[in-house]
């Protein structure tokens, strides 16, 4: 077990130290986990996945990508706002944005932190509530305090039945239970290891459809950039040993990133099987990815050589 890449399934039965009892199976596989906890905790997580699903189904693991927009159609209602909560750093609002240009629907955004805001987020919910228009405000976790009015005006409203009111926060414990307990609330947080960030990036960014479409370069190209995007967030995991502080690195970056890939390729290789690797513009890609996409956001020469690198 001790040298066994694949330890969670090799670990040896541990005995009920009162005499003649037997534990259950899920006794059983709670004290193989304490085991793996301490002799091989490099396969902990894996032992995890394998006792939630014998326990709720394989199912609860196979989950896939969030459905956002069957939510908004079938699920919701104008008087529920949607609550988007993410760990700090990590951004849900684009979600938002690329499902309004997905269903080509009209929407306004407020960024919440000024007092100039909370009057612009009245007008924009009076004339969305009439319209049916959806609205978003960021950083609502800013004004803690504010959004008990903000659950009672929209209560007061006539809403219109396609209105949506979007709201993203960071986690924070000062907002009203009264309005979690009225949203639907998702939770948005960075994959944890590289196995499942490139998992997301197929489920979510870099689609079958997509990346299927010739030339055949053009899935080897999304899969590179996949990789190096998934290097980038785990390395904010061991901040600041692998960046210097924090960066807010997420989906949208990625697809910007392929997006200038795709870009390229159409623009070279229409209607043609195969490309040649030479003939990719390699320095325009890495200056693109490497300066504007990932690079527009660090400002430390340190960070940015490890970019360049990673780039590279």
């Amino acid at each position: 077990m001790l040298e066994h890449p694949n330890a969670e399934g090799c670990v040896p039965e541990v005995p009920n130290p009162e005499y003649g009892k037997k534990d259950s199976e899920l006794v059983k596989e709670m004290k193989k986990m304490a085991v793996l906890k301490i002799l091989r905790p490099d396969r902990f997580i894996a032992a995890v996945k394998m006792f939630v699903s014998r326990v709720l189904g394989e199912k609860i693991l196979n989950t896939g990508d969030l459905d956002l927009l069957k939510i908004v159609e079938r699920e919701s209602q104008a008087k529920s706002p949607l609550l988007l909560v993410s760990a700090p750093g990590f951004d849900a609002s684009y979600k938002v944005e690329q499902l309004a240009k997905q269903v080509n629907k009209k929407y306004t955004s407020v960024a919440i932190g000024s007092p100039e805001a909370f009057e612009l987020v009245d007008k924009a919910i009076k004339a969305a509530a009439k319209s049916g228009q959806w609205v978003l405000l960021k950083n609502v976790h800013l004004a803690p305090q504010w959004l008990t009015e903000l659950e009672k005006e929209i209560y007061k409203l006539q809403l219109n039945s396609s209105f949506r009111l979007f709201l993203t926060m960071e986690i924070n414990p000062k907002v009203p239970t009264t309005l979690l307990r009225a949203s639907h609330v998702f939770v948005f947080e960075p994959p944890s290891g590289i196995k499942a960030a490139l998992l997301r990036s197929y489920t979510s960014t870099v689609t079958q459809q997509r990346s299927d479409k010739l030339p055949y370069e053009r899935a080897r190209l999304h899969f590179l950039v996949s990789w190096f995007n998934s290097v980038v967030q785990e390395r904010l995991r061991y901040t600041p040993i692998g960046w210097s502080k924090f960066y807010e690195f997420n989906e949208s970056d990625q697809r910007c990133a392929i997006d200038c890939v795709d870009e390229w390729i159409d623009s070279m290789g229409k209607d043609r099987t195969n490309l040649d690797p030479e003939k990719i513009p390699w320095d325009a890609l890495r200056t693109l990815i490497g300066q504007s996409v990932f690079g527009g956001k660090i400002d430390n020469e340190f960070d940015n050589k490890i970019l360049t690198s990673l780039v590279n």
